[in-house]
């Protein structure tokens, strides 16, 4: 075992409330100025993905669409300044989950590499590491890869297969999920049973304070 890939997004992260929200709306209020559609838009739900590829996403398509379908035209350039002003830099301190800097520094101090893997619909790999950087995780996390930098959201393999260039690895020595060999770990949120999970993980932890006892067979073997 070699690499630690870890979700982001009631793993590592669990928000209270959305405190985006205020942060998005005074970056595009910056950009933009006092704009009606501002609070409808980040409201809405833009993404639309095609029938048949129900992964792939297209952050400012779905936004440029999204605004001529509501009377807005803005060019490409300022298209992507909007998906910035939804990229706000949060402080992601308060939302670290229990136990979940000591499990980093844990899995970099067995010598893995550790890569987070997350679904962001407007922040990219370097926005992600940016909050990220704020951490006390910082310095254990080797790479960020975020669904809006690949264009493809999890479960796409194409996801894991960028961490996977990252570190110039084989999929026999991690791989793409079971599919590819990896094992899974599966934090259970609260109050869900372990038939819940969407497949079946090789082990089931209730907290990250518990993620260096399920690992530390692997590692050994």
């Amino acid at each position: 075992m070699r690499t630690a890939l870890f979700d982001v997004g009631g793993t590592l992260l669990e928000t209270r409330g959305d405190p985006w929200r205020p942060l998005v709306l005074e970056a595009i209020r910056r950009e933009f100025g006092a704009r009606p559609w501002a609070e409808t838009l980040y409201d809405a739900d833009i993404r639309r993905p095609a029938p048949d590829d129900p992964y792939r996403q297209e952050t400012n398509r779905w936004l440029a669409e999204w605004l001529k379908a509501n009377g807005q035209e803005l060019g490409e350039a300022d298209v992507e300044r909007l998906r910035c002003a939804f990229a706000a830099l949060i402080d992601y301190r308060p939302y670290l989950c229990e136990g979940a800097t000591a499990a980093l520094h844990w899995c970099k101090a067995r010598g893995l590499t550790v890569v987070l893997i997350t679904n962001m619909l407007s922040t990219g790999d370097a926005e992600a590491w940016r909050n990220w950087r704020r951490t006390e995780a910082a310095d254990v996390i080797d790479h960020v890869v975020t669904s809006h930098s690949v264009g493809w959201a999890k479960p796409h393999p194409a996801m894991f297969e960028r961490a996977l260039a990252l570190e110039l690895l084989t999929s026999r020595e991690t791989g793409v999920l079971a599919a590819l060999g990896i094992r899974t770990v599966w934090k259970r949120p609260r109050g869900a049973g372990r038939d819940q999970a969407r497949r079946r993980p090789d082990a089931v932890i209730a907290s990250l304070r518990e993620l260096p006892a399920a690992l530390e067979p692997w590692i050994r073997a």
